[in-house]
C-alpha cells in the first residue's frame, strides 16, 4: 500500500470547498459566506437584474472567491501554527 503525501495548499483548498459547501447549507448563518457576500455589496449591482448566463457567470466567481478566501485564511493560520509550534535549533558552537 503506497502513502499518498498530500501538499499543503491541497488540503487547504479542500478546507475553502468545504467551508464553501458548508455557507450552502448553513441556514441562518451567513459568516461561511462573507467573502462571496461582500464581493455581492461591491459590485452593487442587483442578481435580478442578469440574465441567465450573467447568473451562472457570477455564481461561478463568487463560488471561486468563497473558495480562494477560506483557502488562503486556512494556509495564514496553518503557516502561524507551524511557526509557533517549530522546534527550535540549538545554536552551533
Amino acid at each position: 500500500m503506497t502513502k499518498v503525501r498530500l501538499s499543503r495548499n491541497f488540503i487547504c483548498t479542500l478546507f475553502g470547498v468545504a467551508m464553501t459547501i458548508f455557507s450552502w447549507y448553513s441556514g441562518p448563518w451567513a459568516w461561511p459566506a462573507w467573502p462571496a457576500l461582500g464581493m455581492i455589496a461591491l459590485l452593487k449591482t442587483s442578481f435580478a437584474d442578469l440574465s441567465y448566463g450573467g447568473k451562472v457567470a457570477l455564481q461561478v466567481v463568487l463560488i471561486t472567491i468563497n473558495i480562494a478566501a477560506w483557502a488562503i485564511a486556512a494556509r495564514i493560520v496553518w503557516a502561524i501554527a507551524q511557526r509557533l509550534t517549530a522546534r527550535r535549533r540549538p545554536p552551533a558552537v
